[in-house]
C-alpha cells in the first residue's frame, strides 16, 4: 500500500499535510505506531480526527506517510552533499543521523514493531531492506571494481554485513547516546575496507 499523496493542491492543503506529518513522526517516535492515536495527532495538530483522515484515510496511511517523509529526508540530505564515494555517502548518512536522533529513534521503533507479519509497516521494512541491500550492493560492486574498496567481501554479503553494522550503531547510539558515536566505528570499519594502496 502506498502512502496517500496530498487530496489537495492549494499551498494551505501542503501545509497542513505537512503539519500533520510531523505531528505524527514526533508521537510515532514517542509511542511507536500502536501506541499513538489518530485522536492524538489531530490534537497536537489541532484540527479533528475527520481533518487528519482527510489528507490519510487510515492510520496505516499516516504511517506509510511518516515514513516517506523519513525517506525523503534522507535523500535530499545525500543529494545535497553531492559525493559520488561510498564511503563519504555512508559517513554523511550517519553524520546526519546522530544529528537527528528522533528521526533515527522512529525508524529503529517501527523497525522493530514491523518485525511481526500483521505490522502496517510489514510489508514496507521488507521492501525497503531489499532496496537498500540492492543499492548498496551495487554501490560497493561499482567501488571495488573502481579499486576504492577491496575486494574480498562479496558485494551482497558486504551490503548486508554494512546494513547491519549501520543499525547496530543507530540502536546503541540511542540508548546510549553520550558513549556511543556512529561515525567513528563506521569510519574505521570502511577504512579497513579500503582497497590496498
Amino acid at each position: 500500500m502506498a502512502a496517500t499523496r496530498p487530496r489537495t493542491t492549494t499551498p494551505e492543503g501542503r501545509e497542513q499535510r505537512e503539519r500533520i506529518l510531523r505531528a505524527a513522526l514526533r508521537l510515532f517516535t514517542a509511542q511507536g505506531f500502536r501506541g499513538a492515536s489518530l485522536d492524538a495527532v489531530a490534537a497536537e495538530v489541532g484540527i479533528s480526527r475527520q481533518g487528519v483522515l482527510h489528507y490519510f484515510p487510515s492510520k496505516t496511511h499516516l504511517l506509510l506517510g511518516v515514513l516517506d517523509l523519513r525517506d525523503e529526508t534522507t535523500v535530499e540530505r545525500a543529494e545535497a552533499r553531492g559525493t559520488t564515494d561510498l564511503a563519504d555517502g555512508l559517513i554523511g548518512v550517519v553524520t546526519d543521523n546522530q544529528r537527528e536522533p528522533d528521526l533515527v529513534r522512529l525508524y529503529t521503533v517501527l523497525a522493530a514493531e514491523s518485525v511481526a507479519p500483521e505490522h502496517p509497516g510489514h510489508d514496507r521494512f521488507q521492501e525497503r531492506y531489499r532496496n537498500v541491500r540492492a543499492v548498496l550492493t551495487q554501490a560497493i560492486g561499482d567501488a571495488q571494481e573502481a579499486g576504492q574498496l577491496g575486494t574480498g567481501i562479496d558485494a551482497a554479503n558486504l551490503a548486508t554485513l554494512l546494513t547491519a553494522v549501520m543499525d547496530g550503531l543507530q540502536l546503541q547510539f540511542l540508548l546510549d547516546p553520550e558513549s556511543v558515536d556512529m561515525v567513528e566505528p563506521l569510519s574505521a570499519l570502511l577504512t579497513l575496507l579500503r582497497a590496498p594502496r
